[in-house]
């Protein structure tokens, strides 16, 4: 075997075979790890499933107690005459169009009769009785398996199936219904196509046993496992053809000393002295010198190499630096930060300190020790000091220039050096763009330490582009927040709008009936509003708009949600207030209305407005969201005939006898 080949062999043990290798365990890591985020994703989604369940059996809780409390069903259990509880059971469904099942049930959980949908899920079970004597149970549901279903796609994204029975009865995959399906987790075929899901029980008192079951597209998780590991086999690729070719250069430079080595030491055996060894000098110790400037040579390429792979190191990490860049978790932002600083610079402790702890919480990584904690302390103070000097002039100085050109920033806003007793800190503070203005401001400062040994200037700018990265993120958080802020609102009014408040006061209504609070709401129209803008002018209309959302803002609590409900009409969601508490807050906001004077854009002095006010409540004025709408509203317009600027309260509802 000649020494070519010797060395090309040597290359792929060395190189080759370990490339291999590796490329094996990032392949196999790369699939576990994208199985696992798939099967968290899935776990999540069984998590929301049963919350979605949990809520339609409340739901249905307002029926169950309504067909709960009939007279004649109880009579009909408690003589077990199963054509009489199932005529009552369908006269009970026919009143109540939400309910889809009704099932009664003896006291040994058998049923005695039930009607409507067989697919129905989500009962609401309770138990009647004739005076002190239970005589069995009643379940009432309100939704469908495949209305389950679809609600648990819409929440999660991932597909669905519910199976009663054994038999499955809804899904929302083009697959026929009611048919034996079995329980299959993990890895399946739905219809033809590949799904990875779980099952899961759905706890019930009575009725068939129930299951549902996520589902998320294997296609797609074989595709994103695919890309990654594409993306890794071409950068190995790129490293495998770059080191051959290396490896190419060197062995065919090696070969051609080599050779001279031997035509020289033939010669010499030969006794060939005409041409002697090309050496400087004519004697061992140069042939040495030789050997060793070339073996330098080979060490010089060896070290280009290491910078070049560091290089890449280094553009690894500020992939990674971008990516957290684009994140809207300020606080994992800051996290990944300063772990990152710690490990690529090779620190043994860093944290990040913030000056506001509602936007940003404390993040320390690595073990403080005494020593460590001091030259951090030190480094932080330093860079706080920095700061502070300068005050709002240097604030203002940096707003205005932005970062400059490469090398033309400020020493302030790069990373400050302290020493403690032989440990070494770096501290940079954290300036972003903030608010509606992006004024800049310090959110904070990070820092990191290690005893032993200075950070070089590469662990330096490292460190200053991973902390620059993080006050991008900061400030991509801060827009991203102001953005949905203004997506919430009206423009005009600064009150929430229209799509908000409906959002709200659903939420809410479902707050109030979960913990049996009321929860009040006030509806408001300006008086005359017509005839200011005919008069005046739609921009003395507008000036009239924004005088009286400032009055809502204004004497709204922090709970309340003002919002402009369309054109010159507002209203004020009142979480845990009833009737009179509505009433007593709309007559304060009546009186400020009255009391407000707005300039005349033509100059002609100021303008007085007035406000009519319709509140009521839930569950006092009304069982639901748009008959509590509708309520309020009614109160509203009895206030306008009444006279206007006055506050019409909504009647009580009356109980059904």
């Amino acid at each position: 075997m000649s020494f070519r080949s010797r060395l090309l062999l040597f290359f792929m043990i060395i190189v080759i075979v370990p490339m291999i290798a590796v490329a094996l365990v990032l392949f196999s890591i790369t699939a576990d790890s994208e199985t696992g985020k798939a099967d968290a994703a899935i776990a999540q989604g069984l998590r929301a499933a049963f919350a979605v369940y949990d809520g339609d059996r409340a739901q249905a809780r307002p029926a169950l107690e309504t067909t709960a409390r009939d007279p004649e069903l109880a009579a009909a259990i408690s003589r077990h005459d199963a054509a009489a509880v199932r005529r009552r059971l369908a006269a009970l469904a026919s009143a109540n169009p939400a309910i889809k099942r009704i099932a009664a049930y003896d006291t040994s959980r058998r049923q005695i009769a039930a009607v409507g949908a067989a697919d129905a899920v989500a009962p609401a079970v309770a138990a009647p009785s004739t005076g002190t004597k239970r005589i069995g149970l009643i379940a009432v549901s309100i939704t469908t398996s495949t209305q389950y279903a679809r609600e648990v796609k819409r929440l999660t994204g991932l597909e669905a199936r519910v199976i009663v029975n054994g038999r499955l009865t809804g899904s929302t995959l083009s697959e026929p219904a009611n048919r034996p399906v079995a329980e299959h987790s993990g890895d399946t075929k739905i219809a033809g196509r590949a799904y990875r899901g779980r099952f899961a029980r759905l706890t019930d008192v009575v009725g068939a046993p129930a299951t549902v079951g996520v589902f998320e597209n294997r296609n797609a998780l074989a595709n994103s496992i695919d890309d990654r590991r594409l993306l890794i086999g071409a950068i190995l690729g790129a490293f495998l053809l770059l080191a051959l070719l290396s490896s190419i250069v060197v062995v065919r430079a090696l070969q051609r000393q080599v050779n001279k080595f031997l035509e020289a030491a033939r010669r010499l055996a030969n006794g060939d002295f005409t041409r002697p060894v090309p050496v400087e000098g004519g004697d061992e110790f140069a042939a040495l010198g030789r050997e060793f400037n070339a073996m330098s040579e080979q060490l010089a390429s060896k070290i280009e190499e290491v910078q070049r792979k560091r290089g890449e190191l280094e553009e690894t990490i500020r992939r990674v630096g971008e990516a957290f860049a684009a994140s809207l978790d300020r606080q994992e932002m800051v996290n990944i930060a300063v772990r990152t600083a710690v490990e690529a610079c090779e620190a043994e402790a860093g944290r990040a300190l913030p000056i506001d702890l509602r936007r940003m919480k404390a993040a320390h990584i690595g073990e403080e020790t005494p020593e460590l904690r001091a030259a951090l302390m030190e480094a932080e103070r330093t860079a706080f000091a920095i700061h502070e000097g300068h005050g709002a002039d240097w604030l203002a100085m940096l707003d205005a220039t932005g970062d400059g050109e490469a090398g033309d920033e400020p020493l302030e806003r790069k990373p400050v050096r302290a020493a403690v007793d032989g440990v070494f800190a770096l501290a940079v503070p954290l300036l972003a763009r903030l608010g509606r203005g992006r004024s800049l401001e310090q959110v904070g400062v990070v820092s990191i330490a290690r005893a032993g040994r200075d950070f070089d200037d590469a662990e330096y700018d490292l460190f200053a582009y991973l902390t620059g990265q993080a006050a991008v993120s900061i400030e991509n958080v801060d827009l991203h927040e102001m953005v949905r802020v203004q997506a919430q609102t009206d423009e005009l009014t600064g009150l929430y709008n229209l799509r908000h408040f409906h959002e709200s006061l659903d939420g809410e209504i479902e707050r109030s009936r979960r913990f049996e609070q009321p929860v009040g709401l006030m509806m408001l129209d300006i008086d005359d509003f017509k005839a200011i803008n005919d008069t005046y002018g739609h921009q003395q209309g507008d000036l009239v708009l924004i005088e009286v959302g400032r009055v809502l803002r204004a004497l709204s609590r922090d709970i309340d949600e003002p919002a402009r409900y369309g054109g010159e009409e507002m209203a004020v969601i009142l979480p845990q207030t009833d009737v009179a508490g509505a009433e007593l807050l709309a007559e304060r906001m009546r009186a400020a209305v009255a009391g407000i004077e707005i300039d005349r854009l033509d100059g002609g002095g100021r303008l007085r407005v007035t406000a009519s006010f319709g509140v009521a409540s839930l569950p006092a004025n009304a069982p639901d969201k748009d008959g509590l709408i509708a309520e309020a509203d009614a109160a509203l317009y009895r206030a306008k005939r009444a006279g206007k600027n006055r506050v019409g309260r909504a009647e009580p509802v009356i109980a059904e006898s």
